[in-house]
């Protein structure tokens, strides 16, 4: 199977460092076939792009946030 992984549409920027963090495990201990190897390398690839993207739009948005606000420090609702 060649081509882009699918991730799920409810996965959280959570559940992809869990998932990310099993996937460098069982490839380090280098069990199972090239083909199981390859396709959770796939996987990992598509799983380190979401949290890149997660990571840059909160980014974006709290650049936007403070911007706004003029505030330069954390939010706090009290």
């Amino acid at each position: 199977m060649t081509g882009c992984y699918i991730l799920p549409d409810n996965m959280t920027y959570e559940d992809a460092i869990k998932r990310l963090e099993e996937i460098v495990t069982m490839l380090e201990r280098g069990e199972g076939s090239l083909d199981r190897s390859m396709d959770l390398f796939r996987e990992g690839i598509a799983l380190s792009t979401f949290c890149a993207d997660k990571l840059n739009s909160m980014r974006e948005e709290m650049l936007i946030l403070v911007d706004q606000t003029g505030r330069t420090e954390p939010f706090d609702d009290e």
